[in-house]
């Protein structure tokens, strides 16, 4: 109950004082709806000092979680723009590679329908021409979740962290 009085106290005060100051506002503004926001750092601040969201998460989840865990496959790979093009099967159903948060969906260029998931470890993983999308956005993902289907036999995988790009070499198995 007191994590829920703090919560609702930083809540109202960081509403007040965007409200009777501008500049604070849009300081908030951009941050928050313009520059990458770091779900996983203030997941990790949270569960610092405050614990858990749900104090029976676990029981919860571990109902409601799909029956998919699974490595993934691929019988290529090919350098493809800033990551890896990765061949595998005709609708391919595809798993997250780390766990994290789903912090995208949506088109990109050369890369189809993309999945963004920003991963425990602030490494973002983009997984590009899905189609069937078994994800919303902002859903917790664990290694090996169902994130959606191969939309022909291939398949992209783009490393970035703080939105630079790394080598794919270090991360794919």
């Amino acid at each position: 109950m007191i994590k829920g009085l703090v919560c609702i106290i930083l809540f109202l005060g960081l509403g007040i004082a965007c409200k009777l100051n501008v500049d604070y506002k849009n300081y908030i503004y951009e941050k928050v709806y313009q520059d990458h926001f770091d779900f996983s750092g203030f997941k990790d601040l949270y569960n610092k000092y405050f614990g858990g969201i749900f104090p029976i998460e676990n029981i919860y989840f571990e109902k409601a979680k799909l029956v998919f865990n699974e490595k993934l496959v691929y019988q290529g790979v090919e350098s493809y723009e800033d990551g890896v093009m990765l061949s595998v099967g005709y609708n391919y159903l595809v798993p997250a590679v780390n766990s994290g948060i789903v912090v995208y969906l949506g088109e990109k260029d050369k890369y189809g329908n993309v999945v963004i998931v920003e991963g425990d470890n602030d490494i973002d993983i983009w997984y590009g021409n899905l189609c069937n999308n078994m994800v919303k956005l902002y859903d917790v993902v664990s290694n090996g979740d169902y994130l959606g289907e191969s939309c022909d036999n291939k398949i992209y995988i783009v490393y970035t962290k703080k939105n630079e790009f790394l080598s794919y070499e270090d991360y794919l198995d």
